[in-house]
């Protein structure tokens, strides 16, 4: 048996909520909690002199007095729930299961959100494995083994630095230290966060677009070594932070089309992602290429209407493609395989489709487009490669 914490956090409104505290002050406050987790002996973790222990463990997971403890039976199996706070807020919630396990959640507010930054003080994993062994110390015998997150979950009004989620489901720790653009535009949230290790990054409701360190990302797509763009004809569908654009005209290609719906992303990244798209997003059309706003599933079918045909196709979407639902399209998104039909019909004899496939841990997307592929009857290649700011590793497929 096992256990799975849900975390949430809201930033209320500062005029409605009844807060003892002004607003310069709340915004830069915050949490830190602290996640412990014990196995216990099955033969004795039941006993009173355990019981009393548990209960006295506020005592250990606070270095001053605990303002209100309260126990409660938790569920018909014999689960204990205990709390306790502190003067200023933190608390503490200590879980008793059943089958022999202790999870103990400590959060502390902070009155600044400077202490919650990565290598900060107080809540370092020396402090964090010095609480701990406090813990262990004290149930002694009762505790068969100790697993721990070493690092705090930070949390807060001012808090950049954002939890993310891999494609199977685990948790990423991103090191934003300042939001350097935020707007809502017609189609999704643009962001763009500075990074300590990987400079700017683009997000798009929040998931990571590009960032740039990621020059490797784009090479793959273009599949550098294997593909020759000298005098050719590419359409890109998507790429609003400029990079495949960018690089492709390096490589002297006779005419590039690019469709992007949402013209705000090219207006931020074009101010605030230099290192990625240079001074290409700064006009929307020059000798060879043209920058044209719209969907790009529209602009397919007018290529097949008018028989326009490309060397090249470049898939550069998000995975998620923006909700036709919410944002409502004249027609109705199926799936990728939709855009690689379209693509495919668009394309020259000996012409190549080139994508961006979702990250390797999402492994049904990718199972899901290959067999798209495949059922199409087209061949394909796949290169996997390690895209720095997604800390996944990205498939490219031709």
């Amino acid at each position: 048996m096992g256990t799975a914490a849900v975390l949430m956090s809201f930033t209320l409104d500062e005029e409605t909520f009844n807060s003892k505290v002004d607003r310069e002050t709340a915004f830069i406050m915050g949490t830190a909690t602290v996640m412990m987790s014990f196995t216990l002996d099955q033969k004795t973790f039941n006993s009173k002199e355990a019981h009393e222990l548990y209960q006295s463990l506020p005592n250990v997971c606070f270095e001053g007095k605990f303002k209100l403890q309260e126990v409660f039976d938790c569920g018909d199996r014999g689960d204990k729930l205990i709390t306790a706070t502190s003067d200023n807020g933190s608390h503490v919630v200590i879980h008793l299961y059943h089958f022999a396990y202790l999870t103990v959640d400590i959060t502390f507010v902070v009155d600044n959100v400077d202490q919650l930054k990565p290598l900060s003080e107080p809540f370092s994993d020396k402090y964090i494995s010095e609480v701990e062994k406090k813990v262990v110390n004290h149930l002694g015998k009762f505790i068969k083994a100790s697993n721990s997150l070493l690092c705090p979950i930070r949390r807060g009004p001012h808090v950049t630095w954002r939890y993310a989620y891999s494609g199977d489901n685990r948790l990423q720790e991103r090191d934003y230290e300042e939001i350097v653009f935020e707007m809502d535009s017609k189609w999704q949230n643009i962001k763009i966060a500075k990074s300590r290790e990987f400079g700017n990054v683009l997000l798009l409701d929040d998931v990571v677009m590009l960032g740039e360190s990621d020059l490797v990302y784009t090479e793959t797509l273009l599949g550098i070594e294997r593909n020759e763009f000298k005098d050719k004809t590419v359409l890109i569908l998507g790429g609003g932070d400029g990079g495949v654009l960018h690089e492709l005209l390096k490589m002297s290609p006779a005419y590039v089309l690019m469709a992007e719906i949402d013209e705000e992303v090219i207006k931020a990244c074009n101010k605030h992602m230099k290192r990625v798209c240079g001074k290409t997003l700064e006009k929307l059309d020059g000798a060879n290429f043209k920058i044209k706003i719209g969907d790009c599933v529209l602009e397919l079918k007018e290529a097949l209407n008018t028989g326009t045909a490309y060397d090249y196709v470049i898939n550069d979407l998000t995975e998620d493609i923006v909700d036709s639902e919410k944002h409502s399209f004249e027609h109705q998104f199926e799936t990728s395989s939709k855009v690689l039909e379209l693509s495919m019909k668009i394309l020259k004899s000996g012409g190549k489709y080139l994508a961006r496939g979702d990250c390797l841990s999402a492994e049904y997307d990718i199972d899901r487009f290959e067999e798209d592929v495949k059922t199409l009857g087209y061949d394909f290649t796949r290169t996997d490669v390690h895209v720095p700011s997604f800390l996944e590793t990205y498939p490219s497929i031709v």
